[in-house]
């Protein structure tokens, strides 16, 4: 009788008895400090039920820079990571694409950051409020040219973490893995170059610029006088985490056999990601073949993005200028500089504070003039997606829409999308299938598509595409293993 009901109507429970949980602390395979462009393993536990949504990773970090400038860690400490790759039993599951770090930054442009207090969401100017409360020294404001530091100590400050990934970490189904029915797992992870690090000669409150669409600095957040020096990082303690669960009974264990027996195999979904990166013109081309083709994302940026640069200043936020002493006065000390937002000075939508980002993770639309009319359109073969021109409000629109969640509390305006998060998204599959484990994407396996991005109006940059894809991963007897892209 219950089972013609609806959920919010019936009165059930059910109930499983004998589960334990604990966690362990893995090392990375190679010991010691490491720096940009190095590459960290870890294994995973085995004969054991892993749950890869727990995986944390955790670390302390050290700038440094040959030259006295203020040098500063990105936004969300994913921007350390260029590439996640996944082995099974030596076997690449998990396709390591490049730009992973792009990736995390691309989605948070539409959906909102995933980082949380332990990642650094925010770029830091003055103060390191990350280490705030640990000692007198961690509260001062950082000079001019002060870098930004956690080296840790003993107690175990300072440090960060990354506590969401994307690709397979982050999306398998189920997310409970017995490692018992598969090979040795080992996740590699390769660290990003050091031109993710912004240096400045000062951490004074930067001007406004006259140009709507420039992402120079004027005053503060700049370098005018020399150059930017040899700026990177070292990650020190680093360390994953993870837990593990084990049942007293061994029902898991005997669906496990009667399935395999049935059919065959175990199916593991689970998101993986191709990219592509190319000075864009007017059209990009690159090609996909997967089973199941779910969405193209796609993220425009200055063709020197990679150049070591300055933060630059999210449009609307606050800018130089508002005082809180007189400034016209020699006899009167002038207080502070608290600055002003750029949009109404009361702060419309959340302006009324300060935000950054670096130069490499700034997505821009680079129009060739701010007069030039621009469109966007993508084109899988000969068949056009959609059928019509996209002007940036539309690609906006449509890239909304192709999305299964974002976070509503992340505030933008139409002059941030264009100048900070131009990011374009395509869905290609049926609305909430990753909920329900449904790959409905494009299959394009017998012959690759031939896809382009095409677009009119721009000046010559940066595009980096991503091509969001369902694979599966197959887990037969004797551990066995397939991986349908």
């Amino acid at each position: 009788m219950a089972s013609v009901l609806p959920s919010n109507l019936s009165f059930f429970m059910s109930r499983m008895q004998g589960v334990s949980t604990s966690h362990f602390k893995i090392n990375p395979q190679t010991s010691g400090d490491v720096g940009p462009n190095r590459i960290l393993r870890f294994e995973v536990p085995s004969n054991t039920i892993v749950n890869f949504r727990s995986l944390r990773l955790f670390m302390n970090v050290e700038c440094s820079n040959t030259e006295a400038k203020a040098t500063s860690l990105p936004n969300d400490i994913s921007s350390l990571i260029e590439r996640v790759s996944v082995y099974i039993g030596g076997v690449l599951v998990a396709n390591g694409f490049n730009g992973y770090n792009t990736l995390v930054h691309a989605k948070a442009a539409l959906q909102g950051s995933k980082c949380s207090a332990l990642g650094h969401p925010e770029m830091v100017r003055q103060k390191c409020y990350h280490s705030f409360l640990n000692s007198a020294a961690a509260n001062a404001a950082l000079g001019a040219t002060a870098i930004e530091t956690y080296a840790g100590d003993s107690a175990g400050n300072d440090l960060f973490c990354i506590d969401n990934f994307e690709g397979l970490l982050g999306s398998i189904e189920p997310q409970n893995l017995d490692t018992g029915l598969i090979g040795t797992v080992v996740i590699e992870i390769s660290l990003a170059d050091n031109t993710v690090c912004s240096v400045s000669d000062s951490r004074a409150l930067p001007a406004i610029q006259t140009d709507v669409y420039s992402v120079a600095g004027t005053a503060g957040f700049d370098f005018a006088t020399t150059g930017p020096g040899s700026p990177s990082y070292t990650l020190k303690n680093v360390n994953m985490q993870v837990e593990v669960l084990s049942l007293a009974t061994n029902v898991l264990d005997t669906i496990v056999e009667q399935r395999i027996g049935q059919i065959g195999y175990l199916s593991l979904p689970f998101k993986n990601y191709f990219s592509f990166s190319n000075t864009h013109d007017s059209s990009t081309r690159f090609n996909v073949n997967s089973a199941s083709w779910d969405r193209c994302w796609f993220a425009f940026r200055d063709t020197a993005f990679a150049t070591v640069k300055p933060p630059v200043r999210i449009k609307g936020y606050k800018v130089a200028g508002a005082f809180t002493g007189p400034t016209d006065n020699a006899a009167n000390t002038n207080g502070p500089d608290v600055g002003v937002p750029e949009y109404d000075a009361g702060g419309i939508l959340n302006t009324n504070g300060e935000k950054y980002k670096p130069t490499y993770f700034n997505f821009r639309e680079k129009k060739a003039s701010s007069t030039t009319a621009s469109t966007y359109q993508m084109q899988i073969n000969s068949a056009s997606v959609p059928n019509y021109k996209l002007t940036a409000p539309e690609l906006l629109a449509l890239s909304m829409n192709s999305l299964d969640y974002y976070d509503k509390n992340h505030k933008l305006t139409l002059h941030q999308y264009k100048c900070n998060y131009f990011v374009g998204c395509v869905r290609l599959n049926l609305p909430d299938s990753d909920y329900s484990r449904q790959a409905s994407g494009i299959d394009n396996r017998g012959v690759s598509s031939s896809c382009s991005i095409n677009t009119t109006g721009l000046d010559s940059c940066n595009i980096t595409i991503f091509a969001e894809c369902t694979s599966e991963l197959r887990i037969g007897a004797g551990r066995q293993i397939e991986v349908i892209i």
